[in-house]
């Protein structure tokens, strides 16, 4: 049985579409169970861990205001994140 990331990656290949992933509070793991798969590479094309409130700002723009009002671990800066991380490094 394939793993659930297996199934993500091949259907990323299939459809050729790449990824980029922002993480926080994973710390990197979602990052390490994608490129854990074979071919993995052909799709994954950034990863990066913004665990700190200036990190986030500084590297994803997200923006002062958002964090302030929502707090680093909400919706509003998660969805800012994927948001953003699509947009700099031209993922799908």
């Amino acid at each position: 049985m394939k793993s659930l990331t297996e199934k993500i990656i091949k259907k990323l290949t299939n459809k050729r579409l790449t990824i980029s992933v922002a993480e926080s509070c994973t710390g990197g793991l979602l990052s390490s169970a994608l490129t854990s798969v074979n071919g993995s590479s052909k799709v994954f094309k950034f990863g990066v861990v913004v665990y700190s409130n200036k990190s986030k700002i500084k590297i994803l723009y997200i923006s002062k205001k958002i964090i302030k009002k929502y707090g680093a671990v909400s919706e509003q800066v998660c969805l800012a994140m994927i948001k953003n991380v699509g947009r700099i490094f031209k993922t799908n």
